[in-house]
């Protein structure tokens, strides 16, 4: 019953395209109106409740403290009402009549004054700009608004259309609270196929019920009030069937990580990340903590023992953590709180001050987020360690489906690459080729087995405790397989001194390489590039390179268009040639990857080692001065063996063909135009496409 006559007032904002801004700019999602107005209510339902601690008239009348949702699909209504703290007429037109004026915010530096007096702790409040109330008329072409203050009796009701003026008048109003109710705007029309215009949220229909149910579990599930609706279910079958309206919750008010890690059970975190992350499985491990002091917040952190599916989508090269800001839904995937190379993590951080944006969507860059990334960083790596250690099959198994993606932080993360690279697990001479692990099972026996490769790998750690003491560093080889790189030439000098080489065949390796330099006080060295593994000039071999010099100065005439230099290995144990890299070059692999995403990368020529001690260098003496063609044709065939014995492919495989033909049948190359010093080979246009068999082909498909 109203009391007064209406009156009609003017916003206190400047001007009405400032509350068009705030209704169709502000937000991203129109959805986001039910969250803000949720939000409301909660402040409201805590300040409250906070008076009444020293005003016991404040006190909930009857029952327990809700907010209630109310909806009418014909009428086309939804009414959002709660129990709270409620208006004055005056803090109506203050809080409501002045866009971007928050009661809430105002509140809390009167609590935080109060409790700098007393002590006492203050309610979480979620409101800090007063605009949410005005996102209802991004959904609305009407809002009206009822309230009445607890402890008083007096009643006012709001309303406005949007359109730069709102309306009061005094009413009367049984319950203390506030009640809102949204006039919707009308759904698009249907078309002739049936279907509707407009996009997706145009035609969300917000008096339905799932709709409205899906809403509340994704922004609203943990506040900490029920959010009841009245629900129609029919009981009975048949003629005994009638229908009845129940009062249903809608959300949990539950959050799992605001309980202590010591009181929720492992199966509740299970179904927690299968909840969150639609994974079937049970995750490698779980982090849950909460950080104290000058920054409060929650992190509860899943880390998944298989891939995602999504994990290698460029589109979804960032965090996968939601943010919660007081137990009320933020943003999905906020790519602040982890680095990319955690895309893997799954989870949520829950905080009680961080700043956000006017529109609660995005967060402002502080350096408080920044402390916040490196504090999950460093747990999720202490808690990968831990199952390292622990349980090292199940880390074994998650190495194989996320390893890679894991040490792309090699690359990109200088603060932690130290700590990061004791948890990496690499391939060696000193193991077996790793083979698919099964799924863990509960009673899994996570006894490490004897030998230095657990299941196929080793770590840093492992490989330079077994170093033996006159082992200089750590030595690698890269490639595309493992297939390729064990059977390479490049390592057979360190096998014949028994040093273990670790295998690098992740696409990512030749990344990580560029900034893993040393680990343990040793460093990484490459014996696919550089001089080899015996660095000091002896006297064989400067007698070795006397011996040859005319045959290594021939050998350079005709393969100058495929190498930069042809001289003498001092890696080479059975194999009659390699090819290596200079210090600086970039490696094949490194080529094709650059390659393979659109760069134009120059193609340096590599050296090509011939072995002193094997029988082709007599062959190749022999026929040097005597068969001259021969002696070019050989070089050739030499030339592509060695691209082969490192698996990168030749850049004329027919040619490679009649060249072994030819070997196997002198003469079937007749009156066919030899190579020749500084002739290209058929196929290859120029220099730089033959030089080190490394043409646009070959680097595609090392």
């Amino acid at each position: 019953m109203t009391t007064t006559g209406p009156e009609i007032h003017g916003f206190q904002a400047e001007t009405r395209e400032l509350l068009d801004l705030m209704i169709h700019s502000l937000y991203t999602h129109r959805e986001i109106f039910l969250r803000e107005l949720i939000s409301n209510s909660s402040d409201a339902l805590d300040k409250r409740r906070f008076a009444s601690l020293t005003d016991e008239s404040l006190r909930q009348e009857e029952g327990e403290p809700a907010i209630r949702l109310e909806r009418d699909p014909e009428a086309r209504t939804l009414v959002i009402e709660d129990d709270g703290i409620g208006m004055t007429r005056e803090e109506v037109v203050q809080n409501i009549g002045t866009i971007a004026r928050s009661g809430t915010k105002a509140f809390r530096q009167e609590l935080e004054k109060a409790k700098a007096e007393s002590g006492e702790a203050a309610p979480e409040l979620i409101g800090q700009f007063g605009v949410g109330f005005y996102s209802s008329f991004m959904v609305a072409e009407k809002v009206v608004l009822e309230t009445r203050k607890a402890g008083t009796d007096e009643a006012v009701r709001w309303s406005s259309e949007g359109d730069g003026q709102f309306t009061l008048e005094a009413i009367e109003k049984e319950r203390a609270g506030t009640r809102i109710t949204l006039h919707l705007r009308p759904l698009p029309e249907e078309g002739e196929d049936g279907t509707q215009d407009g996009t997706q949220e145009d035609v969300q229909d917000f008096t339905d019920e799932w709709t409205l149910r899906g809403l509340v579990k994704r922004y609203s599930d943990f506040v900490a009030y029920p959010i009841q609706m009245d629900v129609e279910r029919t009981e009975g079958e048949g003629d005994e069937a009638e229908t009845v309206t129940k009062t249903e919750t809608l959300n949990s008010m539950q959050p799992l990580w605001t309980r202590p890690r010591n009181e929720v059970e492992e199966s509740e975190y299970h179904d927690f990340y299968r909840h969150l992350s639609h994974d079937w499985r049970d995750p490698l491990t779980t982090v849950h903590f909460k950080a104290e002091g000058t920054h409060e917040y929650t992190a509860l952190l899943f880390v998944p023992e298989e891939r995602p599916h999504d994990i290698l989508d460029p589109a979804q090269n960032h965090s996968k953590l939601s943010l919660y800001v007081k137990r009320v839904f933020v943003m999905k995937e906020c790519e602040d709180l982890l680095p990319s190379w955690m895309r893997f993590v799954r989870g949520l951080v829950d905080s009680n001050d961080l700043p956000l944006n006017v529109s609660r969507e995005t967060l402002q860059h502080t350096r408080q987020m920044k402390q916040i990334q490196k504090r999950l960083v460093k747990k999720v790596l202490e808690s990968l360690g831990k199952q390292l250690g622990d349980a090292r099959r199940r880390y074994t198994r998650f190495w194989g489906s996320l390893g890679p993606v894991l040490k792309e932080g090699l690359f990109l993360d200088d603060d932690v690459r130290d700590e990061l690279a004791g948890l990496c697990l690499f391939q060696s001479s000193a193991g077996a080729a790793p083979a698919a692990l099964a799924p863990a099972a509960e009673d899994e026996d996570e006894s490490v087995p004897e030998g230095p490769c657990p299941w196929g790998y080793t770590t840093l750690a492992e490989y330079v405790e077994r170093m033996p003491l006159a082992q200089p560093a750590i030595y690698y080889v890269t490639g595309a397989a493992r297939a390729a790189v064990e059977r390479s030439p490049h390592i057979e000098a360190a096998r014949a001194k028994g040093y273990e080489v670790l295998f690098f065949v992740d696409p990512v390796d030749e990344w990580v390489l560029q900034k893993l330099t040393s680990f343990g006080g040793k460093e990484l060295k490459s014996l696919d590039r550089g001089e080899g593994l015996d660095e000091a000039t002896d006297a064989d071999h400067e007698a070795d390179k006397e011996k040859h010099a005319e045959l290594l100065t021939a050998a350079q005439e005709s393969l100058d268009d495929y190498v930069k230099e042809v001289r003498l290995s001092k890696r080479l144990r059975s194999s009659p040639a390699v090819l290596v890299s200079g210090e600086g070059d970039l490696s094949p692999q490194m080529i094709a990857s650059l390659k393979a995403a659109g760069h134009d990368v120059p193609e340096p020529k590599r050296v090509l080692e011939l072995n002193p001690d094997h029988a082709v260098l007599d062959q190749l003496s022999a026929l040097r001065g005597t068969d001259d063609q021969r002696f070019h044709l050989y070089l050739e065939l030499l030339h592509g063996q060695a691209l082969l014995a490192e698996g990168t492919p030749l850049p004329d495989p027919s040619r490679f063909a009649r060249l072994v033909t030819e070997l196997m049948a002198p003469g079937s190359l007749a009156g066919e135009e030899a190579p020749g010093p500084g002739a290209a080979s058929e196929g290859a246009e120029g220099g730089d496409a033959a030089a080190g068999g490394e043409s646009a082909e070959a680097g595609e498909g090392a």
